[in-house]
């Protein structure tokens, strides 16, 4: 028996049509690589941002609750009295206020007063102090 005779072809180049699709391929794929990225990135720092403003809003949502029952509170009259009393120095008809001295401190001396705030001088007498002062 005679034994076939295999024929080898040399390999040589791809044809030009496949070098051309792979000339124009790679380009493609790496800019939809690179905009997949980008994309990718930009979709992350709005999450980010997102979650940043859905944890201000919870502070906030929680700081307006704390704020409104502050304001509930402020409108009882017991509350408006004692501001009135204790921060505003206002006393009802009626009353005597009452100055408490303890013999263990020194009486410090008054307040020193300021000086009336003058007028301001004109111009030309400026600069004559300035100049011959």
């Amino acid at each position: 028996m005679d034994e076939p005779v295999v024929v080898r072809h040399p390999v040589g180049p791809p044809p030009l049509a496949l070098r051309l699709a792979a000339i124009l391929a790679v380009p493609l794929v790496l800019y939809a690589l690179v905009a997949i990225g980008q994309k990718a990135v930009a979709n992350y720092q709005l999450n980010q941002q997102a979650d940043a403003l859905r944890a201000e809003i919870t502070s906030l949502r929680s700081e307006n609750v704390n704020l409104q029952q502050q304001i509930e509170t402020a409108r009882t009259d017991t509350a408006i009295e004692t501001i009135a009393r204790e921060q505003l120095g206002l006393i009802k008809p009626g009353d005597h206020p009452m100055v408490v001295v303890s013999s263990q401190t020194q009486s410090a001396p008054p307040p020193a007063q300021a000086a009336p705030p003058s007028a301001p001088k004109p111009t030309w007498r400026q600069w004559w102090d300035y100049l011959f002062g």
